[in-house]
C-alpha cells in the first residue's frame, strides 16, 4: 500500500525514524485488514494528490480536510471527524462573548487568524499555542488538553477526510469501514497525541 504522507501533526507526525499520528494508526490498522505492507511516501501536499490523482498512490493522510481544492481529481472519503475550532480561556478565566479588542493566541500559519481580525481580535501568531497563556483559538480537544475553558465563540468546523483513488469505489469502501469503525475513538487518540 502506497501512502502519501503530509506532516500535520496530531494526524500525521513524521520523522526520519519514525512515523507516528492518528490517520497513520487508522492506515496501519487498514493495511492490517488487507493484508498489505505499507510504504510511507514523503513529499509536498500537491505532489501527493497528483500522484494519488495519476494513480501512483493508494492513499494520502495528513490532516486533510474537505475544503481542500482537489474534489474533481480524488476521492474523499465521508468526513470522520469535525474538528470546532473554538476561544477558550486559560484555567480561572471565563471565555468572552466577544472577541473585538481582545489579544487571542493562535497557532502560526492558521487560517482562523483571519477570521479573528474580522471579528476586531488582536491575533498573537505562536510557533505552538499550547504555551499560551491568555486567550486560544484552537480545535476544541487541544483548548480541553491544555486545561481551557471552551466558550461559545466557533470560528470554523473543518471536516476531516483521507484522500484515494477516484474510481476505486471496493476501496473507498474499505477505508470508510475502517473509519467508522474508529469514529468514536478518534477524540480519545487526538488527547493521546497532545
Amino acid at each position: 500500500m502506497r501512502v502519501g504522507l503530509i506532516t500535520n501533526p496530531p494526524w500525521v507526525s513524521d520523522s526520519s525514524s519514525s512515523t507516528d499520528g492518528i490517520e497513520q494508526q487508522l492506515v496501519k490498522e487498514l493495511a492490517t485488514r488487507v493484508g498489505a505492507r505499507v510504504e510511507w511516501i514523503r513529499r509536498p501536499e500537491a505532489e501527493l494528490l497528483e500522484g494519488l490523482h495519476a494513480r501512483e498512490l493508494d492513499l494520502v493522510v495528513g490532516g486533510l480536510t474537505s475544503a481542500v481544492p482537489w474534489q474533481k481529481q480524488v476521492a474523499f472519503t465521508q468526513p470522520y471527524y469535525t474538528d470546532t475550532i473554538a476561544i477558550g480561556a486559560p484555567p480561572g478565566s471565563a471565555p468572552p462573548g466577544a472577541l473585538a479588542g481582545r489579544t487571542v493566541a493562535v497557532q502560526n500559519g492558521s487560517a482562523v487568524a483571519a477570521e479573528l481580525t474580522k471579528r476586531g481580535a488582536t491575533v498573537v501568531r505562536m510557533d505552538d499555542v499550547t504555551r499560551a497563556t491568555s486567550l486560544a483559538a484552537a480545535p476544541t480537544w487541544q483548548l480541553a488538553s491544555m486545561g481551557y475553558t471552551r466558550g461559545d465563540l466557533v470560528l470554523q468546523q473543518q471536516k476531516h477526510v483521507l484522500a484515494a483513488p477516484q474510481g476505486e469505489n471496493a476501496w473507498l469502501v474499505e477505508i470508510e469501514h475502517l473509519l467508522h469503525d474508529r469514529k468514536s475513538q478518534i477524540p480519545q487518540m487526538l488527547r493521546e497525541h497532545q
